[in-house]
């Protein structure tokens, strides 16, 4: 009997985490240790790719993408990046990053295996949820 609650609350735990998965768009999705390896999302590998190699203006252009997941990353990217002296931004970027910060667009989100959601982009610049690209951006530009 002990078996078959465990298997049940085993297998309800599973869906649940599928579930929540397919709640998600996972090309315009923010995730810097997702699923069960700890991954990035390929949104996250991207922008690691265009950082480390310095494409500024890539990343820059990507504040007027489609894809709100880019202009999340592009948003916390610049900041950082002016932040340590190493990009001045212009007055049509900073327009674009303050029309992002308060926009109530969706921009799928996930942490681990389990934290699968959709989170208005504005949302998004808290700092619960700045200090995951926080650390991630740390690492990529070797300030701590």
């Amino acid at each position: 009997m002990q078996n078959k609650i465990l298997t049940i609350v085993f297998l309800i735990g599973i869906l649940s985490a599928v579930s929540a998965q397919d709640n998600v768009d996972k090309n315009e999705m923010v995730g810097f240790a997702c699923f069960s390896e700890g991954s990035e999302s390929k949104t996250v590998k991207k922008f690691a790719k265009k950082l480390n190699g310095g494409n500024y203006k890539w990343i820059s252009k990507k504040l007027n993408s489609g894809n709100n997941a880019e202009k999340y990353m592009s948003v916390i990217t610049l900041e950082k990046l002016t932040e340590l002296e190493k990009y001045k931004l212009n007055q049509t970027e900073l327009n674009l990053i303050s029309k992002i910060k308060k926009s109530t667009e969706l921009v799928s989100v996930c942490s681990g295996c389990t934290y699968f959601q959709k989170v208005e982009l504005k949302n998004m610049f808290t700092d619960e949820k700045l200090s995951m690209g926080s650390y991630w951006l740390n690492y990529h530009l070797k300030t701590e």
